[in-house]
């Protein structure tokens, strides 16, 4: 038999020795916390930037769509048909002038759809929009601009509606859209020059998931290809596609995208409505 005494030592020494371990592995959950944060974060990110993609953190709701301009009746048609995808309203660039940066706080993505445009003002915006949507995607928001529009800015004095001294995006938007409004050798602005295209688009970023599964529109080579009217711009982002001209054997950008730190910008130098495929994954994308 052992000693009274002897017996009640070995429970205390038990009952340190659970202490001590319950002990390390609070300090140990405690310590974990931060990283667990960290990671979270960081996948988060990843994901925001389309790193990788994480189901977990896909949105299941159709995204709010603000539409500024007229958009082609394709373009129309099209909108109509991804309402799983998106919810869309269509308004003017002069309706938005009353506390933009308000009204573009309400959207998910905003698209800049002025091309159809007959004269020089329904391709403007004013300079309260303009600065309102290069804040909104440096904040975080998601711009699609499609070909010449927003190269005017409205105003000015000599009853046109708009500024004589401004044509371009970058007087009016800074540094947001992805394509640059070069001068021709004729001295024309080479975003007033539309050029009438026969050819197909090609995906020039492989890795890009705007062209996920495309290679050229349109694929099948029995297809004829696309006619369409596109501008000699000059890219400043990521060339995610380009135009061939089979006719000329000319190339041209079709989709650029510019990343911030926090939104996107993509320019379309073509009606997006003529490739539904691609306009869709732009969609997904950008949701």
């Amino acid at each position: 038999m052992y000693p009274e005494g002897d017996a009640g030592a070995a429970p205390a020494a038990d009952y340190g020795y659970d202490e001590g371990i319950k002990s390390k592995i609070t300090r140990n959950l405690e310590g974990l916390i931060p990283l667990i944060l960290i990671v979270i974060i960081a996948v988060f990110l990843l994901n925001r930037f389309d790193v990788v993609d994480i189901p977990f953190f896909e949105e299941s709701e159709p995204i709010q769509m603000l539409v500024i301009g007229q958009p082609s009746a394709q373009m129309l048609a099209m909108l109509d048909q991804d309402k799983d995808l998106i919810y869309a309203r269509i308004r003017d660039a002069a309706s938005i002038n009353v506390a933009p940066e308000e009204q573009l706080a309400q959207y998910d993505m905003v698209v800049l759809d002025q091309h159809i445009g007959t004269t020089a003002y329904d391709h403007s915006v004013s300079r309260q929009v303009g600065e309102a949507l290069e804040n909104y995607v440096k904040t975080g928001g998601k711009l699609v601009v499609i070909m010449d529009s927003g190269i005017y800015r409205s105003g000015g004095i000599y009853g046109t509606g708009i500024a004589s001294d401004i044509i371009g995006w970058t007087a009016t938007f800074g540094e947001i859209i992805p394509a640059e409004c070069d001068r021709a050798q004729n001295d024309v602005p080479t975003c007033k020059q539309p050029i009438h295209t026969v050819g197909r688009v090609y995906r020039n970023d492989f890795d890009h998931r705007i062209m996920q599964g495309i290679e050229v529109a349109p694929a099948d080579p029995s297809y004829p290809p696309l006619t369409l009217f596109t501008f000699d711009v000059k890219p400043t982002g990521n060339q995610v596609a380009y135009i061939k001209n089979e006719v000329t054997q000319s190339y041209y950008p079709a989709i650029v995208e510019k990343r911030l730190i926090m939104g996107k910008s993509l320019y379309f130098n073509y009606d997006p409505a003529l490739t539904p495929g691609i306009w869709q994954n732009t969609l997904e994308y950008l949701r």
